[in-house]
């Protein structure tokens, strides 16, 4: 609760003209940001030509401070150098960073809610493979994760193969 104001479907009931507040004060918002954007574009745009010996120490610095003031732990900046590095080599390898992004952002969400699950089910995984929903979900996890194997490459191609191949001598 927030304010007095206590979030849930009854929120339209108890505060009707506060859903119209929110929507306009975003579209509000959302308009100053438009003519502040339109304002310093040019001037933005100038940023790309501070040279990059200049430029590199000032955004590493902004990480720096930017992953200390996160949890105001010094473990974070620990944390930070060997990810730091290994994501630089992953980009020279051309590995695509935003997955790797995606998966530590939803990380914790997925681990909380699998905890959540197990908790609720006694620690048994039987519930998350016998309701249709969970273990259509699972099927298709398990099949993203086997189709970047190069076994499931491969069997893919024989496959695409022999059909083309039977479509042929007819």
């Amino acid at each position: 609760m927030l304010h007095g104001i206590q979030p849930g479907p009854m929120l339209t009931f108890d505060r009707p003209l506060f859903i119209f507040q929110v929507a306009a004060i975003l579209l509000l918002a959302s308009f100053a940001m438009w003519i502040t954007g339109m304002l310093l574009a040019k001037q933005v745009i100038k940023v790309l030509r501070i040279p990059h010996p200049l430029f590199m120490p000032i955004i590493a610095v902004l990480c720096v401070t930017g992953s200390y003031s996160l949890g105001l732990r010094i473990f974070n900046l620990y944390l930070m150098v060997p990810i730091g590095i290994l994501a630089y080599f992953l980009t020279e390898m051309e590995y695509p960073i935003a997955p790797l992004v995606i998966g530590v952002i939803l990380g914790p969400m997925a681990d909380a809610n699998l905890r959540r699950a197990l908790m609720v089910s006694k620690g048994s995984f039987l519930p998350i493979i016998t309701r249709p929903v969970s273990l259509i979900l699972v099927l298709i996890i398990l099949l993203t994760v086997l189709s970047q194997t190069r076994w499931y490459k491969t069997l893919t191609k024989k496959i695409v193969k022999k059909l083309f191949a039977k479509k042929e001598n007819k």
